[in-house]
């Protein structure tokens, strides 16, 4: 008999239970290259009463957050709803399938733009189970400008400057001397939704050889993102124009053309001599 009522709870179970068995949401999307994103939660289920989609939006400062703000809500067979940071920005027509219980799963998001980068949570539910589940999206800008710059102190120092403008999401960048990461100071500011940064680092011209090659490394930790710049240091700088030949060098190389035209003259009339000699 208890044997007879553990399979029939376990039946039961099964029949009610919701599953979410793949949820698909783009992890980086770079600004501007796409019209739309979609993001996909599919699940099973043996019981549609009381189904009820809903998606939630939490940024990634809200690392408490359970679910974090509703953003979708879809109850069949009513229409769905966009909601907060998602209103008048879903396509709420689509369908990623014929299912009447699954056709308006997924959310299809219109000109994502970089206010839209965090972590996304689908809540399936009955009135007899629930199931979540969670990824997170960035948007990401890739840097408008990025420079560096090698600036000689008058005492000795090197100062290495670098900056970007314009990147989402929060970038760092390192300076290194060949492979040694350089002590530095970085400054970091939001401006119009983007960010600028400036990384600088002053050190003796004496600790580094004599040449060496300077790198600026960002990157963007969130969009898995890495872009270098490169320089190269010499601590006694190369001449930048071919050295100019002495006057006494120029005596010489004259001489020396003198030398050999004259020597040409000489060969060439001992020719003639024999030649008229033989005839």
């Amino acid at each position: 008999m208890m044997w007879y009522l553990l399979k029939l709870i376990i039946i039961l179970q099964c029949v009610n239970s919701v599953r979410i068995v793949n949820m698909r949401v783009p992890e980086v999307v770079q600004y501007g290259s796409r019209d739309a994103v979609t993001m996909d939660c599919e699940f099973v289920t043996g019981n549609v009463t009381g189904l009820v989609i809903k998606w939630f939006y939490a940024d990634n400062s809200c690392s408490e957050c359970k679910h974090g703000k509703p953003v979708y809500q879809w109850i069949p067979p009513q229409k769905p709803q966009a909601l907060g940071l998602l209103k008048n920005k879903l396509d709420l027509t689509y369908k990623v399938s014929r299912n009447p219980y699954t056709q308006h799963r997924a959310l299809r998001i219109l000109s994502p733009g970089t206010e839209l980068t965090g972590n996304y949570t689908c809540v399936i539910s009955t009135f007899l189970a629930e199931d979540e589940r969670t990824k997170p999206m960035t948007i990401f800008v890739p840097e408008r400008r990025f420079d560096m710059i090698q600036d000689r102190l008058g005492d000795g120092y090197l100062n290495v400057i670098c900056s970007a403008e314009g990147v989402f999401p929060k970038p760092e960048i390192v300076i290194l001397a060949g492979n040694r990461p350089l002590p530095s100071k970085t400054s970091i500011k939001l401006i119009n939704e983007r960010y600028s940064i400036v990384t600088s680092s002053i050190v003796k011209m004496e600790s580094l050889p004599s040449t060496v090659e300077i790198l600026c490394d960002m990157q963007v930790p969130l969009a898995n993102y890495f872009s270098r710049k490169r320089d190269i240091f010499y601590r006694d700088p190369p001449p930048t124009t071919p050295d100019t030949p002495s006057p006494a060098h120029k005596q010489a190389r004259d001489r020396g053309h003198q030398k050999n035209a004259s020597t040409i003259m000489i060969v060439s009339t001992i020719l003639c001599l024999f030649r008229i000699r033989i005839t």
